[in-house]
């Protein structure tokens, strides 16, 4: 059961790495050809979820690795360390997203022309 479970559990990162992966490629690659900021910061999140899925495929192979004299009770604590790391990351990408957007709306800008 468990090892069905880390086996389920490791494809399902590996096919969000690889479809990130594409986006990733995909987004930057038409932000920059499109000179769009925004394209290319949504290709820098994907980045971001790449790094975590990575951190999420880490945390799957620890806890899946069996007991030992150090860690009598096994390593399952590895996978909600895991969610801890990238909840982290994502509640600091919220806050500076955050922080430049008030910065952005505070900061005056000349109109666009027609």
């Amino acid at each position: 059961m468990a090892d069905k479970r880390l086996q389920r559990g490791l494809r399902a990162t590996f096919v969000g790495l690889a479809v990130n992966s594409v986006l990733a490629m995909a987004k930057l690659t038409a932000g920059l050809l499109g000179h769009s900021y925004a394209l290319v910061a949504d290709a820098v999140e994907s980045l971001a979820d790449i790094f975590s899925s990575i951190v999420v495929w880490r945390g799957l192979v620890i806890a899946a690795a069996p007991a030992d004299r150090e860690h009598p009770y096994g390593h399952g604590k590895a996978e909600p360390i895991a969610a801890a790391i990238v909840a982290t990351l994502l509640l600091l990408a919220a806050c500076g997203i955050g922080i430049e957007a008030v910065r952005e709306i505070t900061t005056p800008h000349h109109a666009p022309a027609p």
